[in-house]
């Protein structure tokens, strides 16, 4: 049941809590997005762009990864491609509002290793969701794949919204009611009251223990105290994925917003934030553990 932020856990709270102060993390002053040509790649462009803040510097970049010489070279993206592709992403960037905006190739290889590593340089990376399966984008070592588990920055994957839904308008953020959940969760509020956004707060707990009252609570109060009414909450046992990923479609979320662990080796294939870029309807925002600290 999706539930006004007043009508449930935040009565709990005896105390309540003064609206943050906290500022956002500078990570949509500085940002990188992967270009290749694709519907994917200019949409990652536009919403890379109205994410970012005035005075942004937005840097597009094409991974050609050139191989071979002669009649035996090879190319992801042509020279000549990446060059049109990049000039209209970078019309795309102009045209939502960012005035800085560089545009680079880079004839490197393999894509996913030159973009990570070039990602490390800036505080957020943009990509077009992944095409094939999730199993499928593991074995052939993805982007997105990669960007999730390895975090060189934060990173958004992006899907175009659904018809009649605007980009940033409603956003999903969600707690496992831990401590290192409290800065995602101010985080999210304040990114959301700075967009003037609506924000569904979503807590899944499993077993007969119930959820994290106090701290869920805690939570609850903040998410109120920056949106008003502007801000829902929804806490049911159950599948985190699976709860996330009904109230996002429900609500029309736009955007879902999580923390990661970096999870490793066989951890990672469990990693929800891994599974929502792949299950996910709509972009999803995967912030590195720093950054919401």
């Amino acid at each position: 049941m999706l539930l006004r932020c007043d009508e449930t856990y935040g009565r709990a709270v005896t105390q309540p809590l003064q609206q943050s102060d906290r500022s956002l993390v500078p990570i949509f002053d500085d940002i990188l997005c992967g270009v290749d040509g694709t519907r994917r790649s200019y949409e990652a462009v536009r919403q890379a762009a109205l994410l970012a803040e005035p005075g942004a510097r937005l840097t597009l970049v094409a991974v050609t990864a050139v191989r071979g010489e002669g009649t035996q070279q090879t190319a992801t993206i042509g020279p000549a491609r990446a060059r049109r592709a990049l000039e209209h992403a970078r019309g795309v960037a102009l045209a939502a509002g960012v005035e800085e905006v560089a545009v680079e190739i880079d004839d490197g290889a393999p894509v996913r290793e030159r973009l990570l590593a070039r990602a490390h340089d800036h505080h957020l990376l943009a990509i077009g969701a992944p095409a094939m399966s999730r199993i499928a984008h593991i074995l052939v070592g993805g982007t997105a794949t990669g960007a999730a588990h390895l975090l060189p920055a934060s990173v958004l994957i992006v899907r175009r919204p659904l018809m009649r839904v605007t980009f940033g308008e409603r956003m999903l953020v969600a707690s496992d009611g831990s401590d290192r959940s409290e800065g995602l969760v101010d985080f999210a509020a304040e990114f959301a009251r700075q967009r003037g956004a609506s924000l569904v707060l979503v807590h899944a707990f499993h077993g007969e223990t119930g959820p994290q009252p106090t701290a869920i609570a805690t939570q609850v109060e903040r998410v109120t105290a920056a949106l008003g009414e502007e801000a829902a909450v929804r806490i049911e046992r159950g599948s985190p994925r699976n709860l996330i990923l009904e109230t996002a479609e429900k609500e029309h979320c736009s955007l879902i917003i999580v923390a990661s662990r970096r999870l490793r080796g066989l951890r990672a294939l469990g990693s929800l934030s891994e599974r929502l870029v792949h299950d996910a309807r709509c972009s999803v925002l995967v912030m590195r553990p720093e950054d919401v600290r």
